[in-house]
């Protein structure tokens, strides 16, 4: 009987990676507008039940996608645990990794800056509460950065900026004078980054 539970539950959670996966798939493919429960049910190759069942929601769903790391890695549950405790003198080094990383999934996940786009222009706000959520347990993972006074406001302006500037790239080749379709662009902004952490940490 035990082993009927744990085969279900692997099946069961199987079953919504799948889902997950299919929801970044049809936004690469068809964008935004087309996230729905038949397109999903359709490219996961489940019946479109399961997705009611395990999500409640298309809403439900997006914000499970948000949380569960297809949508950026550092906003999953693995990347958060895998963080452990970090001592006060390696906090700088680690928001520094955290926002390359950040940076690194934006630009190479067309999906996500589509997902982002489609957020600012309905105003739905599920999916930045589910990224609040997530920020506030990364925040407190790291802890305060020493020399900082507001280290949860720094992180905001950092990850506003690099918002910006990687959906930008979709449609614009320079800011001011920073290239943003090479990667000597983005190392200047990501020395950038460092930059302003260690003068906080």
């Amino acid at each position: 009987m035990k082993i009927d539970t744990k085969v279900k539950k692997r099946d069961r959670e199987r079953t919504k990676g799948k889902i997950l996966k299919a929801v970044g798939e049809v936004i690469e493919q068809f964008g935004t507008e087309k996230v729905g429960v038949n397109l999903i049910a359709r490219t996961a190759g489940v019946n479109k039940v399961l997705i009611y069942r395990y999500f409640e929601s298309v809403d439900g769903l997006m914000e499970q996608y948000v949380k569960s790391g297809e949508y950026v890695s550092t906003m999953g549950d693995d990347y958060i645990d895998n963080m452990g405790n970090i001592p006060a003198e390696e906090r700088g080094k680690a928001l520094t990794s955290l926002m390359n990383t950040f940076l690194s999934d934006l630009r190479e996940r067309k999906a996500t800056r589509d997902l982002l786009r489609w957020e600012i222009g309905t105003g739905k706000t599920m999916l930045s509460d589910a990224r609040n959520q997530v920020a506030t347990r990364i925040v407190d993972k790291i802890g305060d950065l020493p020399n900082c006074k507001d280290t949860s406001a720094l992180m905001a302006f950092l990850t506003a900026g690099i918002y910006y500037m990687t959906i930008s790239s979709d449609y614009r080749e320079k800011m001011i004078d920073v290239d943003l379709h090479s990667d000597e662009g983005w190392k200047r902004i990501t020395n950038v980054i460092e930059s302003i952490i260690v003068n906080v940490a």
